[in-house]
């Protein structure tokens, strides 16, 4: 039986503009993959069916009325700290489990009027921290999806849905793209508002979006901006910046693998320079640490205090850890922060994107998330950071090269993106 779980946004919206299918049946196709497949991978952690359906409906009903919508019936999965009203924000908390959301986030929102379904809410780390989530890697169930938005990173490549949101505050975004073999985005810091999203930390919060492919993310960020979704990619050979103290980081069959794409890239016409930011990793990791334990600890120590046994034992002691952090402290961090910032976006004015490794490795095992070191820098910097599942590494899992543009260059980013999986193709899913 054909289904459409597994097209692309961009097919699904195009399909049912031209009354190919309904919007319901969309949703049902999509229910059944992930009743279908969500028993392995565990991406979801609320789903409620007869919610999806009405709202399928009701989509239907517009299309019939002759609404074509940007983003007509696209489902999309819900990272469970943002919400979505009618369904628990739950946030890996039990506590919370019983907490419904009366109103949208921002975001949910903004995809609500341009037409998109939201399917469920999916699997976190505990408010996005720490002891992992209980999804499972799609290409290999002992191995991580990684943290903290291990359930949308999941579901995307797993085929339960198109379009699923995330977060990062360290590495939360991009580490799953990696782990899980989707492609992952992370907008500059501010692209959008943070309403009704559950805060870590208030200078490193990001949300970003998880597709199968780069048209689907460029469909749905320029959808989101208000901006042209049909126009023609650029098709001018980018300059990249390749940043070899973050490939001698990484395992050298990591490291091996993005020089081989940068090698491919420049046989196909770009410019590829072996370079350095001008401010070190270490000075970069360490402050982004000061402001990611101050400010978890200023976001949770009451919560803390009233539900001491509720707290898993990593967010527990980040959050006590960070409570030591003297106030001065932390305002050197921001200091800091600002001050590398103009000093690596003015650096970057030559280059169209610099690369590196999203992770220093394949997948770790399931007791872990994975080191989020390469993934820091594009968070604490506020750039604009892409993970593109480029190959598989020894394992047989997900290898990816992380692209990193100047703030407010996403849409360069992206036609930058398109020309790279024009000459190297990405992965496809994993076999389930």
């Amino acid at each position: 039986m054909n289904t459409t779980a597994g097209m692309t946004a961009r097919a699904l919206v195009e399909s049912i503009h031209h009354g190919e299918m309904s919007v319901s049946r969309v949703a049902d196709d999509h229910l059944g993959r992930i009743n279908q497949v969500d028993g392995q991978v565990r991406a979801f952690a609320t789903v409620d069916a007869d919610l999806v359906r009405a709202e399928a409906q009701a989509l239907d009903t517009r299309l019939r009325a002759g609404a074509r919508l940007p983003l007509h019936g696209v489902p999309i999965g819900v990272k469970d700290i943002i919400d979505v009203a009618g369904l628990p924000t739950i946030a890996g908390f039990e506590p919370y489990r019983g907490t419904i959301a009366r109103t949208d986030a921002e975001i949910i929102a903004r995809l609500r009027a341009l037409g998109a379904l939201m399917i469920g809410k999916t699997h976190t780390t505990q408010f996005a921290v720490g002891d992992p989530a209980p999804t499972r890697n799609p290409w290999d169930q002992t191995r991580s999806p990684a943290g903290s938005s291990a359930g949308s990173g999941a579901a995307v490549p797993a085929g339960m849905v198109p379009v699923a949101l995330g977060s990062q505050t360290a590495g939360s975004m991009l580490r799953p793209a990696a782990f899980n073999g989707s492609v992952g985005f992370k907008p500059s810091f501010g692209w959008m508002p943070l309403d009704g999203v559950i805060p870590l930390s208030w200078s490193l919060d990001h949300l970003g979006i998880y597709t199968a492919d780069v048209s689907d993310m460029a469909l749905i960020y320029r959808s989101l901006k208000q901006l042209p979704t049909d126009r023609v990619t650029s098709d001018r050979p980018p300059r990249i910046g390749m940043l070899t103290e973050y490939l001698d980081m990484s395992e050298p069959s990591v490291a091996e693998h993005v020089r081989s794409v940068a090698a491919t890239l420049v046989g196909a016409g770009a410019t590829v320079i072996e370079t350095a930011w001008p401010v070190s990793f270490d000075d970069l990791f360490a402050p982004h640490q000061v402001l990611f334990s101050g400010e978890m600890a200023a976001v949770h120590s009451a919560n803390l205090l009233r539900y001491p046994d509720e707290y898993g034992v990593k967010i527990r002691a980040g959050v006590e850890t960070g409570s030591l952090i003297p106030g001065t402290y932390l305002m050197q961090a921001r200091r800091l922060q600002r001050r590398h910032a103009r000093l690596v976006n003015n650096w970057m004015r030559d280059f169209d994107a610099v690369v590196f490794p999203t992770v220093t490795t394949e997948a770790c095992p399931i007791a872990e998330t994975g080191d989020r070191s390469l993934q820091v820098p594009a968070t604490y910097l506020g750039l604009p950071a892409m993970s593109l599942p480029t190959g598989l590494g020894p394992d047989n899992l997900p290898i990816a090269t992380q692209l990193i543009g100047r703030s407010g260059s996403e849409d360069r980013l992206l036609d930058v993106a398109e020309w790279i999986t024009r000459q190297w193709p990405l992965i496809g899913r994993p076999q389930l």
